[in-house]
């Protein structure tokens, strides 16, 4: 048992898992509210697929957001709903939600992690990269100008989103709130709808609050600290053993910048460890990052000179951390039975 001494100390996790004074504006309710919204788009997506399996499919039902709502417009991709925009018929705040894939598995398969520009889509590293880029989105955001790059697969989602969105917010009480929320790849594209909400709407950085639930990192260190210098408040929630949070991984850079090896000790690095000391003894003994390190090196055959500046994947936000273990790995990652539960954590008692 941990003595509240020892709790101080400094451990693994202290820097995201100690509740301090930057929580004191976290709002769990409010939370707990946004939680529910996403499970509305989950709960429609729900019901085609049921359609499609044999019942009736005469049309897609709208998400049933309960009579405290007002639906201004669905977000949908390929036909499908993705989320959607709703005001509150009790105030003026407006509510955007996207969901996400229904499953890790189906998450994983449909990622794809280049960064291009937030901006217009493209590439700003040149033709050698254009070769290994999986998918191109070329379609400018308007107004934003230069913020960074992100992950071209999220964008490419996010863009056929994008004008229904907008189109919905242009119309609304400037004096409103709007609280943006999304959950796994959902909570990437509402981080990605924040610059062009600020650019492409009439509300200011106050008016617009972010929770997202689960989150891939979508975005390089430009586009972080781009996003951060806006002011807007983002929550990003996060199960400490969900692994969709922590990819894609923080940077490809496995290990510091060093001269290529020779071609001998290159190989000797594969599955030995890295021998290169004047002693012999191995600098990595792990074989699985020797194996990394010579792929690294090799990597020159295909980016060049790009091959020293492997991009940087960065979080946003304040991070609002907890852990619960589940016996399955996509268990860590669900939002009604997994993130509802640990949001709890965070409700303060009167």
């Amino acid at each position: 048992m941990t003595s509240s001494a020892d709790a101080n100390k400094t451990i693994e996790r202290a820097d995201i898992s100690i509740f301090d004074s930057n929580y004191e504006e976290f709002n769990s309710l409010i939370a707990q509210k946004l939680a529910g919204l996403i499970q509305k788009v989950y709960e429609q997506f729900d019901e085609i697929n049921k359609r499609k399996q044999g019942e009736k499919f005469d049309e897609i039902n709208e998400p049933k957001l309960g009579e405290d709502y007002h639906l201004i417009n669905e977000l949908k991709e390929n036909g499908l709903p993705f989320g959607f925009v709703a005001s509150k018929k009790s105030s003026n705040d407006v509510f955007v939600v996207f969901r996400g894939t229904k499953t890790f598995a189906e998450w994983f398969q449909d990622v794809n992690i280049p960064l291009v520009s937030y901006h217009d889509g493209r590439n700003r590293e040149g033709d050698k990269l254009d070769r290994i880029q999986l998918i191109k989105s070329p379609v400018e955001i308007p107004k934003v100008g230069d913020f960074g790059r992100v992950t071209v697969g999220f964008r490419q989602i996010y863009i056929s989103l994008r004008d229904a969105m907008i189109n919905a917010l242009q119309d609304r009480d400037p004096d409103s709130r709007i609280f943006v929320t999304g959950h796994s790849l959902g909570g990437a594209l509402a981080t990605l709808a924040i610059p062009d909400i600020l650019a492409n709407t009439d509300f200011k950085p106050e008016q617009v609050i972010l929770y997202t639930f689960a989150s891939p990192r979508c975005g390089d260190r430009e586009f972080a600290t781009e996003f951060g210098a806006k002011g807007v408040k983002h929550w990003r929630i996060a199960n400490t053993e969900d692994f969709v949070t922590m990819i894609p991984f923080p940077t490809g850079n496995i290990f510091k910048t060093t001269a290529k090896l020779p071609k001998d000790e290159e190989e000797k690095a594969i599955g030995s460890g890295e021998v290169t000391s004047k002693e012999g003894k191995p600098r990595n003994p792990n074989p699985l990052f020797g194996f990394f390190k010579a792929m690294y090196n090799r990597s020159e055959e295909i980016l060049g000179d790009h091959k020293r500046r492997m991009p940087d994947y960065v979080h946003t936000g304040t991070p609002v951390c907890f852990t619960i273990h589940a016996a399955a790995l996509e268990q860590h990652h669900n939002l009604e039975e997994i993130y509802m539960r640990g949001i709890l954590r965070f409700t303060k008692s009167e």
